[in-house]
């Protein structure tokens, strides 16, 4: 049975260590603290060309949806993993979920 995104995103925000937002996650990864970066689908550009050397995962959704899925009241465009904390958020690098 394959894992549901949105119950990890929950699992390492609750567990884990994370930064939200597209400056706070284009310095985690430039600062290499970043183990994998989550983008909505409607992340700016900027954002997304910034992510190099970082395994990125693709969220289906837009902001809002992935703010949803995180369970915060307001839009996430991105946010960078510093710590996986007891999540399986790793394990889905580098894929479109």
């Amino acid at each position: 049975m394959e894992t549901d995104i949105n119950k990890v995103l929950r699992n390492v925000l609750s567990t884990g260590k994370v930064v939200i937002g597209g400056r706070q996650t284009r310095d985690a990864v430039k600062n290499g603290k970043a183990q994998v970066v989550v983008l909505a689908s409607n992340c700016v550009t900027e954002t997304v060309n910034e992510m190099k050397n970082v395994p990125v995962i693709n969220f289906p959704g837009t902001g809002v949806d992935l703010g949803v899925a995180c369970g915060k009241p307001f839009s996430i465009a991105a946010l960078a993993v510093l710590e996986p904390g007891e999540s399986e958020i790793l394990s889905f690098r580098s894929k479109n979920v």
